[in-house]
């Protein structure tokens, strides 16, 4: 086995791993570095100090679990619900939903980490109303199609994490066409 990767992204990832099963307080230098089997040396190669690393991952978790879709032009032209499910599928297959209750958790208590979710939930939201308007709907309808779309993708691998993947599947994409058929 060789040495650990010694890479910012690396410890980012672990530091997301911590906030997801321990929440922010576990989420420490010397706890980080012990995991990796580095000295806490190598963390400081990477960051500043623990403050410098909790802005990173707040950075790391809008880019790479958010920005990954809301800002892809793949999303933005063509036929807007075949967008919405590519987008909804890439979302549950890359797991970018993995640590939305940690981020939402740490946003409840810091100030900083509240700004950060704040601003990913408005940029899903005009993404996902943008693709409902690009549809045809309008107004309440619009805006009620985004909210159930945005709880839904939020929270639901939370609450069915034991079902298979492929009914995961299956229930997204009728709650896909549910959500994005127009009523004649």
């Amino acid at each position: 086995m060789g040495k650990p990767s010694l890479d910012r992204e690396a410890w980012l990832i672990r530091a997301l791993e911590v906030l997801l099963h321990e929440g922010v307080q576990g989420v420490r230098v010397e706890r980080l570095a012990r995991d990796r089997g580095v000295t806490k040396g190598s963390f400081y190669w990477h960051f500043q100090d623990r403050e410098d690393l909790l802005k990173a991952i707040l950075d790391y978790w809008s880019d790479r679990y958010n920005a990954v879709i809301t800002e892809d032009p793949e999303f933005q032209q063509g036929d807007a619900a075949a967008a919405l499910l590519s987008a909804m599928k890439r979302v549950r297959e890359e797991g970018l939903d993995k640590y939305e209750l940690a981020m939402r958790a740490w946003a409840a208590h810091d100030a900083a980490a509240a700004r950060v979710v704040r601003k990913a939930y408005a940029r899903r939201k005009h993404f996902i109303r943008s693709c409902f308007e690009r549809i045809g709907f309008r107004g309440t309808e619009a805006e009620i199609r985004t909210r159930l779309m945005l709880c839904y993708m939020s929270w639901e691998p939370s609450m069915y994490a034991q079902e298979s993947k492929s009914k995961r599947l299956q229930f997204l994409e009728l709650q896909h066409a549910l959500l994005t058929q127009l009523n004649d």
